[in-house]
């Protein structure tokens, strides 16, 4: 999926081996892939993350639900945002999310 980026990416996971860790469970992306997308992709949002540069949100909306607070946290750190901006943006990714929750017939 990264094609020539791949092995930066797995560098991330060299320099901090908690960044090897999945999003969650039932997802196919690490954490390094939030700190890859906010240092070199300009993303800038928990939205940003799981719904445009992993496409997580559309693969399992509950999943991502479920791993937005550890976006959320890694990509305050990433861009020097502090805890108000980080609720924040959370809370917007998480109403927005509810919109893609499949609930059933």
């Amino acid at each position: 999926m990264y094609g020539a980026d791949l092995s930066l990416i797995q560098q991330l996971s060299a320099e901090d081996p908690n960044l090897e860790k999945f999003l969650h469970p039932r997802l196919p992306y690490r954490l390094r892939e939030v700190v890859w997308a906010a240092r070199y992709e300009m993303a800038r949002t928990v939205e940003d993350v799981l719904a445009r540069r992993t496409r997580a949100l559309f693969l399992d909306a509950r999943a991502a639900i479920e791993a937005a607070p550890a976006v959320a946290d890694l990509l305050a750190k990433e861009l020097g945002r502090d805890p108000p901006w980080r609720e924040r943006d959370l809370q917007n990714f998480l109403t927005v999310a509810q919109g893609y929750v499949y609930l059933g017939e």
